[in-house]
This record gives C-alpha cells, sequence and structure tokens, in this order.
C-alpha cells in the first residue's frame, strides 16, 4: 500500500507539471498584447512572401549568382549533380521578380474599378468647366506637334545630306590611297 500511495503522489506531480506548462501556454495564447504581435508577424509574414513572389528576393538572386559562379569552380560531378537542382531555381527566378508586370496589373484593376463607379455629380461639372480649355490645349498641342515634326524632318534631311557627302568624300579620298598605292 505504501508503494500504491507512491505512485499515485508521483502520477500527481507528473501531471500537476504538464498541466502547469499546458496552462502557461493557454495564458499566453490568450494575452491581448501577444495575440497582437502574433497577428502582426504573421499580417508582416504574409506581406514579405507576397513582395518576395512579385519583386523576387534578393537572397535568391544572390544564390542564383553564387551558384553560378561555384558552379564554374566546382568538379565535373557536383556540376551534374547540382544541374537538376540548379534548373528548378532557375526557372522559378524567371516567374518572379515582375515589378513591371505587377505595376500594370494594379494600373489595370484600378482603370476598371474607375470605369466601373459611376461619374459623380462634381466630376460631371468639372469636365463641363475644362471641356473648352481641353479643345484649345489639343489645338495647341498640335499646331506644336506639327511645326516639331516639320522641323525634325528638315533637320533630318540636312544630317542624311551632310553624311552622304563625307561618305562620298572619305571613299574618294580612300579609293585615291589605293590607286597610289598600287602605282
Amino acid at each position: 500500500m505504501g508503494a500504491e500511495a507512491e505512485a499515485l503522489k508521483a502520477d500527481i506531480e507528473y501531471r500537476r507539471e504538464n498541466m502547469s506548462g499546458t496552462i502557461d501556454a493557454i495564458g499566453d495564447r490568450v494575452v491581448p498584447g501577444r495575440v497582437v504581435a502574433r497577428k502582426r508577424e504573421a499580417a508582416g509574414s504574409w506581406m514579405r512572401g507576397v513582395r518576395e513572389r512579385v519583386m523576387g528576393s534578393a537572397s535568391s538572386t544572390t544564390g542564383h549568382v553564387s551558384d553560378r559562379v561555384g558552379g564554374g569552380v566546382s568538379s565535373a560531378a557536383e556540376t551534374v549533380t547540382q544541374a537538376p537542382r540548379q534548373v528548378a531555381s532557375a526557372t522559378g527566378d524567371a516567374t518572379r521578380g515582375s515589378p513591371l508586370l505587377a505595376g500594370a496589373i494594379a494600373f489595370g484593376a484600378g482603370a476598371l474599378v474607375a470605369a466601373l463607379l459611376p461619374e459623380t455629380e462634381v466630376e460631371h461639372h468639372v469636365a463641363e468647366q475644362v471641356q473648352p480649355q481641353m479643345g484649345a490645349a489639343a489645338s495647341a498641342a498640335q499646331d506644336v506637334g506639327k511645326h516639331a515634326m516639320e522641323t525634325a524632318k528638315s533637320s533630318a534631311q540636312e544630317a542624311a545630306h551632310d553624311v552622304q557627302e563625307t561618305a562620298t568624300d572619305h571613299a574618294h579620298q580612300a579609293a585615291d590611297e589605293v590607286r597610289s598605292q598600287t602605282r
């Protein structure tokens, strides 16, 4: 009976220790400050993941470069064994890091949302006020564009004529030099 009581006491002590760890873990999970910190860390981690998928990560780029440099130094056997891994890495790098594409998609989504929203009265009123000025500005821009095109055309024709004259002169000089050297 004494041994049985000792075994019960040891079992109770063991369960208390396990329960205190469980109770501490439960208490840690419900403390408001720690809940907020975990949520903030999860959101930050998610944003970093999105940014790395869209923009590419610096560590993947430097890893890719060091793999390429190290690949030139390593032996042929290592190169053969690492080739499938490098191909997979290069494929992943090629599909990541498209910030221009991400920007274009965001711009398109914004334009779509703007097109779907109805025009407000303020926008309509401003458009009516600005419309006569826009017509005058468009006419002025068209005139400036025509003038710039005419100026660029005449400048390009003059430059082409100068280049033609220079090339002809150099060709005649080269021909004269060749003739004088062959005599």
